[in-house]
């Protein structure tokens, strides 16, 4: 059978018989287009008129013509959009522990009447210059609105205290007692962990910035003080345009009590003095504030300071200032002078860390709560010279975030965005931090508060409280 089949494959003349064509035959192309030609002459159908008879329907869903009940792209978690834009999230197991700022911040966004968010920065050294909360502040109020700069203490306390983009200073005749030392019996360090008593004839003086850009308006000095027997009378003056404005108080009264003495002007640059007149007035700070939606971002730095001393403030005094202030959100950014006792007692520690937590619970019941790891700290390898993380802040981050945790409030991992281990030797070498192994340059502090933005207003954006179905849950 295989030898009849190979026949017509052995001549031409035989080809009509064969099974299929073989390999060694050309295409006969004229005939191939001859038929394409012959077929392209057929008539196309003619269009008809009329109509057509329809069944039965009705709009039925299915899963290959409708859009499902729940999303089928689930929201973007913070985590990923934090890692998107090259920052880390904000730790938070239960989910809920910036409800109450993320509230606060959704009113401030959409504009709302007196829907100001204020941010409470607690720190060390590196919040007493403004670094990270600085650039907070810029990026916060350039996002949700800008409603003034914020807290800033009488005078100047340590060598290092400066704040951006306000203008700042004292004349002689101020003393102070702080929350780091020299101590005050009382305890009752006002809002900033620092208490200033004023002699006759003793100023102090406020403004909006110089620059171009940031703290350019305010419309109310707010005086934060202690009212005392002893207290004294002070006067508040300020220049509008070519018209002066002069108001005075007393800050005596039968009890210790917070007050606060509000001095307003018209929005827009503006300086306020404040001159001790009689007695021995006990002042705080003074805050710049506008009277629009927005954030205030007070930076509450203490050189020195160590989450022990802060919690050392008298608990009801500390739920007077805080009452006054209003706080959306409490930051308590400590570890890096924890971290000179070189071996950390967790015990002990922990339990200091989650009596300042309640404290602030305690204090500012309506805000929520962020504890900010310390940063990297280097030190010198003995043998070779190399820098390395010193052990201890390691130890100190798994603290914090162990605490936070059963606290159900915020963490964040600075150690960790700024790089984790050997962080603060590689920062060293780029210039983003200083010969100390400790502080970051102003350049590095901008990188640090442009993260910590990153990582909030990633929590934010993922937040359910404005796409859940009704209003944020109220705040008052």
């Amino acid at each position: 059978m295989l030898v009849l089949l190979a026949v017509p494959y052995a001549t031409p003349r035989l080809a009509r018989y064969r099974v299929t064509p073989a390999p060694w035959d050309k295409p006969d192309i004229a005939a191939e287009a001859a038929e394409l030609a012959e077929a392209a002459k057929l008539p196309a159908p003619a269009p008809t008129q009329g109509e057509t008879a329809l069944a039965a329907s009705k709009n039925e869903a299915t899963v290959t013509n409708a859009l499902p009940e729940a999303p089928a792209l689930a929201q973007p978690s913070a985590a990923n959009l934090a890692k998107t834009k090259g920052s880390i999230a904000i730790d938070d197991p239960s989910g809920h522990a910036l409800d109450a700022f993320y509230a606060r911040l959704a009113r401030t966004k959409k504009k709302e009447a007196g829907a100001v968010t204020r941010i409470l920065h607690y720190g060390d050294s590196v919040l007493t210059s403004d670094y990270v909360s600085g650039t907070m502040r810029r990026k916060m109020q350039a996002e949700f609105g800008d409603a003034g700069h914020g807290f800033i203490l009488v005078a100047k306390p340590w060598d290092w205290y400066f704040h951006n983009d306000v203008i700042q200073g004292a004349s002689e005749g101020w003393s102070s007692s702080r929350v780091t030392g020299p101590f005050v019996k009382d305890l009752m360090y006002g809002l900033g962990g620092v208490s200033f008593a004023g002699s006759p004839g003793a100023r102090s003086w406020y403004g909006t910035g110089t620059g171009q850009t940031y703290g350019k308006k305010v419309s109310r000095f707010d005086v934060y003080y202690l009212e005392t027997p002893n207290g004294g009378d002070v006067d508040l003056e300020a220049q509008i345009g070519g018209e002066r404005k002069s108001e005075r108080f007393s800050t005596k009264g039968e009890t210790k009590t917070s007050r606060v003495k509000s001095f307003a002007v018209p929005d827009g640059e503006a300086k306020m003095t404040l001159k001790v007149v009689s007695g021995t007035p006990r002042l705080f700070g003074v805050t710049l504030e506008r009277d629009a939606p927005g954030v205030v971002y007070d930076s509450l730095g203490a050189n020195g300071g160590r989450g022990e001393l802060l919690g050392a403030i008298d608990a009801a005094h500390w739920k007077e200032q805080m009452d006054l202030r209003d706080p959306a959100l409490v930051i308590l950014h400590y570890g890096t002078n924890e971290s000179e006792m070189g071996v950390l007692n967790k015990q002990a520690y922990e339990k200091t860390l989650r009596a300042l937590v309640e404290k602030v619970k305690s204090a500012a019941p309506k805000a929520s709560v962020l504890v900010v790891a310390p940063l990297d700290r280097a030190e010198k390898n003995e043998s070779t010279g190399a820098l390395r993380t010193r052990p201890i802040i390691k130890q100190l981050v798994e603290s914090q975030k162990k605490v936070a945790a059963e606290a159900t409030i915020g963490f964040w991992n600075t150690y960790e965005a700024m790089g984790g281990e050997g962080a603060m030797a590689a920062w060293v070498k780029k210039g983003l931090a200083g010969s100390d192994l400790t502080h970051p340059s102003p350049q590095g502090a901008e990188i640090l508060g442009d993260l910590l933005y990153k990582a909030l207003t990633s929590g934010y954006e993922a937040w359910p409280g404005p796409r859940a179905g009704g209003s944020p849950p109220p705040t008052n």
